[in-house]
C-alpha cells in the first residue's frame, strides 16, 4: 500500500508530507484547490514523464517521493524485476527529482531508469480516471480478464498447453516453409549443392591445420635467408676465421683469467662457474643451430604445393565462410539440405503428419477452455449484474458474449466480448462505446470489485468516481468503495459527502494567498474540522446549523456502516 506521499516544491504546492492508511482514504477539497495535482505526483511517482513546467516558484527542483508497503508476494516480484530491498525491509521507497533540465530516479536509493518503473508500477496501484481506457473498456483484455477471474490452476494449465502446441506447430512450419518446391526447383537447388559440396570436398579440410599450413609455407619461400641469417650467427658464436673474436674465445679468455683465483676467494669460484654454464649452453646453442642448417633445404615442388592449396582456401572462405570452422559448418548444413531435398516426399508427409496431431490436440484443449470460460461466463454475469443494479443501475443487464475464431491461437479459438445496457429497451452494445460517465464509473466499480480478489494490486485510486450520481445512489457507491476497501488499500478523490464521510482517513485539500504566492496545503482533518468539511460538501460555502447538523448524523451513521461491515 502508499503509505506515505512527500511532495516538495510542485506547481504550487510548496510541501506536503500525505500519510495514507490501509483501508479506505479520501481526499476533498474546493475546486482548483490542488486534488488533480496529488494525482499528478503519484502518476509521476509511476513513471509518466515528467515536465519541467511542473517545478514550481520555491525553489530550483521538484521532489517526489513515495513510500510503499509491499507483502512478500509483491517484494518478490519486484525484485525479479531488479529492485533491491534490505534485509527484512518490506519498504518500497520511490523518489523522483525534476529540475528544468533533468529528472533523477531512484528505489530503495539507487538511481534507476523509468522503464523498470512502469514495469513495476502496475502491480503496485490502479488508478481509475473517468473516461480512462482501461482493462475493461479494451475488447482485447476480455479473454484474460474470464480466464484469470478465480486464477485456477486448470484454465492456467490449459492455457500453457495452448500455447506449447502453438509454438510448436509455428517451429515445423517455419522448418518445413522450404519443402514447397516444384520438382524444377528441387533439381536446381540439388544440382547447386551437389556443386558446392564438391568444391569443399576437394580438400580435406577437417584434417587441415591453417596456422601449420602458413607456418610451413613461409619458411619454404625463405630459406636463402633464413640460412644466411644462421650462418650469421653462427660465425659470431664460434668463428674459424682468425682475425674475428667469437663469443666462445672471448668466453674462453675470460674463463682462463680467473681460473688460477678459483681457491683463494668463493666469490671468483661463483663467477668461474656461471661463465663455464655460459660457455656450455652457447656450445649447446651453436650445434643445435648447425643443425638446424642443414635440414634447411629447399623444395620448390612442396612450396607451389602448399601456394595452391593456400589459394583453394582462400576461395572457399571467399565463398562460404572466413575460417575452416564456418566453411565445416555451411558444408554440413548443405548436406543436411541435399538428405532433405532427397527425401522431401516423405518429410511433406510427415510435417502434414506431424500438424494433423498438434492441430487434433489443439482442438481438444481449446474445447475444454471454451468449457470452463462458459461456466466462469455465468457466474460473472450474474456477480456483475448483481453488483450493478446494488449501484443503482437498475435496468442494466451485462452479458458475455463468445464467437469462435477462424483459428485456435495462443488463447484458444474463443472470441468474447463484453456487452451491456443500462436503460429498458435499449439493445446490449460493446461495454466500451456505451453508458454516460457517471454509469460507466459505476461499472468499472463493480468489476473493480469483483476482480478484486484476483489480481496483486495493492492500491486503487479513484479520481471523481463519483461524478454525475447523488442521493442514494451516492451512497451506494460509498458503500461499494468502502466494502472494496477491506480487500485493497482505496484512496479516493470525491466532491460527494455520502463518500467522504464513509471514509477512515479523510485528507482535506485547501489552496491560500501568502504574500505573493498561491500554496496548496493538506492535512488530515477530524473531529469538527471533519464535520465542517462534510457540512461544506452538503451544502456548499455557506456552512449554517442544519448542514452542520447533516454532517455529524452522515458521520455517525458512516461510522456504524463501518463498524457493521469489518
Amino acid at each position: 500500500m502508499l503509505a506515505e506521499l512527500f511532495i516538495d516544491n510542485f506547481v504550487i504546492i510548496k510541501r506536503n508530507h500525505i500519510f495514507f492508511e490501509d483501508g479506505f482514504n479520501v481526499l476533498t477539497g474546493e475546486t482548483g484547490s490542488g486534488k488533480s495535482l496529488i494525482l499528478e505526483a503519484i502518476n509521476l511517482l509511476l513513471g509518466k514523464k515528467a515536465n519541467k513546467d511542473i517545478v514550481g516558484r520555491f525553489a530550483d527542483s521538484t521532489t517526489i517521493e513515495g513510500i510503499f508497503i509491499v507483502d512478500e508476494e509483491t517484494k518478490k516480484i519486484l525484485e525479479n524485476n531488479t529492485v533491491l530491498f534490505d534485509e527484512n525491509d518490506n519498504k518500497l521507497i520511490v523518489n523522483r527529482t525534476i529540475t528544468p533540465k533533468s529528472s533523477t530516479l531512484r528505489i530503495n536509493g539507487r538511481v534507476a531508469n523509468l522503464t523498470i518503473l512502469r514495469e513495476i508500477s502496475p502491480i503496485l496501484i490502479d488508478i481509475y480516471n473517468q473516461g480512462d481506457s482501461n482493462a475493461f473498456m479494451n475488447k482485447a483484455n476480455y479473454i484474460y480478464l474470464i480466464d484469470n477471474y478465480s486464477n485456477d490452476k486448470e484454465t492456467s494449465d490449459l492455457r500453457k498447453m495452448i500455447k506449447a502446441l502453438n509454438n510448436q506447430k509455428n517451429d515445423y512450419l517455419v522448418k518445413f516453409a522450404n519443402l514447397n518446391l516444384t520438382d524444377e526447383e528441387i533439381q536446381r537447388e540439388r544440382d547447386l549443392i551437389k556443386y558446392q559440396i564438391e568444391e569443399i570436398e576437394a580438400i580435406d579440410l577437417f584434417s587441415i591445420n591453417e596456422e601449420e599450413i602458413d607456418e610451413e609455407y613461409k619458411k619454404l619461400n625463405n630459406i636463402n635467408d633464413l640460412r644466411t641469417a644462421i650462418g650469421a650467427a653462427k660465425s659470431i658464436l664460434d668463428s674459424t676465421d682468425y682475425d674475428q673474436q667469437s663469443l666462445t674465445s672471448m668466453l674462453g679468455a675470460s674463463l682462463s683469467e680467473i681460473s688460477n683465483f678459483t681457491n683463494i676467494d668463493k666469490k671468483i669460484s661463483d663467477f668461474y662457474d656461471r661463465l663455464s654454464a655460459i660457455n656450455d649452453e652457447i656450445n649447446d646453442l651453436y650445434s643445435d643451430m648447425d643443425l638446424y642448417e642443414e635440414s634447411l633445404i629447399g623444395d620448390p615442388e612442396r612450396e607451389k604445393e602448399l601456394e595452391e592449396l593456400m589459394q583453394v582456401l582462400f576461395n572457399l572462405k571467399r565463398k562460404y565462410g572466413q575460417s575452416i570452422e564456418e566453411i565445416i559448418k555451411y558444408y554440413d548444413e548443405i548436406s543436411s539440405r541435399l538428405k532433405e531435398l532427397d527425401e522431401i516426399e516423405s518429410l511433406r508427409l510427415s510435417k502434414d503428419q506431424k500438424i494433423k496431431e498438434i492441430d487434433q490436440k489443439l482442438d481438444i484443449y481449446a474445447s475444454k477452455l471454451h468449457e470452463i470460460r462458459l461456466k466462469k461466463s455465468k457466474i460473472l454475469e450474474k456477480a456483475i449484474n448483481t453488483s450493478i443494479r446494488e449501484l443503482n443501475i437498475k435496468n442494466g443487464l451485462f452479458k458475455i458474449e463468445f464467437s469462435k475464431k477462424d483459428h485456435i491461437d495462443m488463447t484458444g479459438y474463443d472470441d468474447v466480448d463484453f456487452l451491456i445496457r443500462t436503460n429498458k429497451g435499449e439493445k446490449l452494445k460493446s461495454l466500451s462505446a456505451t453508458a454516460s460517465g457517471g454509469e460507466i464509473s459505476r461499472i468499472m466499480l463493480a468489476f473493480k470489485e469483483i476482480f478484486a480478489d484476483f489480481d496483486n494490486v495493492d492500491t486503487m485510486i479513484f479520481d471523481e468516481i463519483d461524478t454525475g450520481i447523488s442521493g442514494r445512489t451516492a451512497q451506494v457507491v460509498g458503500e461499494k468503495i468502502l466494502d472494496l476497501s477491506k480487500k485493497r488499500q482505496v484512496i479516493s478523490i470525491s466532491h460527494l459527502p455520502q463518500i467522504a464521510a464513509l471514509a477512515q482517513n479523510h485528507i482535506l485539500i485547501t489552496k491560500n494567498d501568502e504574500g505573493d504566492f498561491t500554496i496548496s496545503k493538506t492535512e488530515k482533518i477530524e473531529d469538527e474540522k471533519r464535520v465542517e468539511e462534510i457540512s461544506r460538501l452538503i451544502g456548499g460555502v455557506n456552512i449554517t446549523d442544519i448542514t452542520l447538523h447533516s454532517a455529524r448524523e452522515m458521520l455517525t451513521m458512516a461510522e456504524e456502516l463501518r463498524n457493521d461491515r469489518r
